[in-house]
């Protein structure tokens, strides 16, 4: 795979409620906060979606290729390599990219970073095993855009999505909706429910085949393990 980025710029048309993450985190400023911000030794939920992810990355078969999308600054990065995974990163942000590049630096394993939209992946049909969208669909504000999401990331794997969402029903949940109800505190995108996650991925050709939290409604950090509905394709496509 060339690892001459294809770019896919943001346009007017672009609803930053809806793609809040399309506008962000665009200069290296920004890119070098985000990293530092994001540091796994300030959070322990890192651990426990470490463990989360790897159980279902395993299923993969050995030396298989694995797109992180968006990639970031390359935190899944050494998750995946580390099991022996060719490892593919793209974000829309180039800046995220240079960052993730560092992170990936001698790694015999990282094939190389495109720069692209989720809505549009660079990438052939089933070019990949598995997919992984992490810390992605809770800054998405609308089904709709989730969907093209999910549709994409059918079309480009051969097997499975793993993704990350904010639950709607959770603790922290409804505290974040107080903040924004009560106190006027902006939050883009919005937790949506598994149920509500279920019916989106089936629409988009893919079938939910295992949930995990961190704890059953107290969290509001859930996963999702999505493999391709057989048959599906020509009406994921066609949505």
């Amino acid at each position: 795979m060339s690892d001459k980025p294809e770019i896919h710029p943001v346009t007017a048309t672009v609803n930053p409620d809806d793609h809040p993450a399309k506008v962000a985190w665009r200069s290296a400023e920004e890119a070098a906060k985000y990293r530092a911000s994001r540091d796994p030794s300030r959070f322990t939920r890192y651990g426990l979606e470490e463990k989360i992810v790897t159980g279902w990355l395993s299923q993969v078969p050995a030396g298989g290729n694995v797109l992180d999308a968006p990639c970031g600054t390359g935190r899944m990065l050494k998750t995946i390599t580390s099991m022996g995974l060719r490892y593919t990163g793209l974000d829309i942000s180039q800046a995220m990219i240079e960052e993730a590049r560092k992170t990936g630096a001698g790694d015999p394993l990282v094939v190389g970073f495109r720069q692209g939209d989720l809505e549009r992946l660079p990438f052939a049909d089933n070019e990949f095993d598995c997919v992984v969208l992490w810390r992605l669909m809770h800054h998405m504000g609308s089904g709709a855009a989730r969907e093209a999401i999910l549709r994409e990331a059918r079309r480009v794997s051969r097997d499975r999505v793993l993704m990350s969402f904010h639950h709607a029903i959770s603790w922290t949940a409804f505290r974040k909706w107080v903040q924004r109800t009560f106190f006027g505190r902006k939050q883009h995108g919005r937790p949506i429910t598994h149920w509500t996650l279920a019916g989106e991925a089936e629409r988009s050709g893919l079938q939910m085949v295992e949930l995990s939290s961190f704890g059953k409604y107290r969290s509001i950090n859930w996963f999702a393990c999505l493999r391709k509905a057989q048959g599906g394709t020509d009406a994921a496509r066609a949505r």
